[in-house]
């Protein structure tokens, strides 16, 4: 073989491999936790739209969002579309959220996504791994999956942005193959200073009345109040979070106590006594029970197998059973 052609050969390798590594492939794959802690917190405010579509019903549903976030923690969501969601909006200050419609505040709600502290939990139950390099509106990202350890919980799949973490794309799947949500960013712009404006992530100067926002309890203060025992933490790798007393009921206000493995949640309500569960359309798996005369009701985006021993350990420590409730 000439030298020319040995040179010309090594010449066409390089091309080969600076293709590959201008497309990631040939670069080291990243900590998973490291790019979900980015994730949590971006470092640079952004604007971008987003399509979310869920198939938790037979005609599916599908919306068109607008989001501005800031590496504070503040954040402003609106829906674009369907026709029935335009003019609602989410706001975040940081550590509360607010639900708009048209303008009106019409409830305030905990910040419920992936936070810091969530993330040791997160690890904990499920694995994390970088599957491979892929791009998402022209932006270099990762494709990141997370299996839970126990069977019967959601598997999710994310598209993480290489460089600041934003989720670009995310699906979540039940047991694994079935898919239940996907969301997907369409256009994303990095902020300069300059264009943000306060006024998006102020808190709505019309505030609800006192009885119709959440109030938060104390774990002692709950179990006292409402002769109920919480448990610190549940079977498969759930712990307690919160509990407070939501206005769900007309009259009475409802005991709602939150449990989390990082990533998916459980909730038990608690009604008062006398009162019975009222007739609701639920997506998620549903049981219902007694607890010292009073009505409950736990729900958890988890397998009925999983759900009905959860139950079955809460009812060990309230010394009553469950009775399923069928699903709507």
């Amino acid at each position: 073989m000439s030298k020319r052609a040995i040179t010309k050969g090594m010449w066409g390798l390089l091309l080969v491999l600076a293709a590959l590594s201008a497309n990631g492939f040939a670069e080291t794959p990243p900590d998973p936790l490291a790019l979900f802690r980015k994730a949590v917190n971006p470092p640079v405010p952004f604007t971008c739209k987003i399509v979310v579509t869920s198939w938790h019903s037979p005609k599916g549903e599908t919306a068109l969002l607008r989001e501005w976030r800031l590496p504070d923690g503040r954040y402003r969501i609106e829906y674009l579309a369907p026709r029935k969601l335009s003019g609602t909006v989410l706001i975040s200050d940081g550590k509360r959220r607010w639900r708009i419609v048209n303008g009106q505040a019409i409830w305030d709600l905990t910040i419920d996504e992936l936070t810091a502290g969530r993330l040791n939990s997160l690890s904990q139950n499920y694995d994390l791994k970088v599957l491979k390099p892929m791009s998402v509106i022209n932006r270099k990202g990762w494709l990141v999956a997370i299996t839970p350890k126990v069977k019967g919980k959601p598997h999710f799949r994310f598209v993480l942005d290489a460089e600041h973490g934003i989720p670009l794309k995310g699906e979540l799947l039940s047991g694994g193959e079935t898919p239940v949500a996907f969301m997907a960013v369409t256009e994303l712009k990095i902020l300069k200073p300059s264009e943000i404006d306060p006024k998006l992530f102020s808190a709505p100067k019309q505030r609800l009345s006192s009885r119709n926002y959440p109030k938060p309890l104390s774990k002692p203060e709950a179990q006292r109040k409402w002769s109920v025992r919480l448990p610190d933490r549940l079977p498969f790798g759930f712990a307690f979070e919160r509990v407070e007393e939501v206005p769900l009921l007309k009259k009475s206000p409802v005991l709602h106590a939150v449990y989390s493995d990082g990533l998916t949640r459980i909730s038990l309500f608690i009604l008062p006594k006398g009162q019975k569960i009222p007739s609701v359309s639920t997506r998620v798996k549903a049981f219902s029970g007694r607890i010292n005369g009073r009505t409950f009701l736990l729900l958890g985006s988890v397998s009925e197998r999983l759900l009905r021993q959860i139950a079955t350990s809460i009812a060990a420590s309230q010394e009553h059973g469950f009775a399923k409730t069928p699903s709507r």
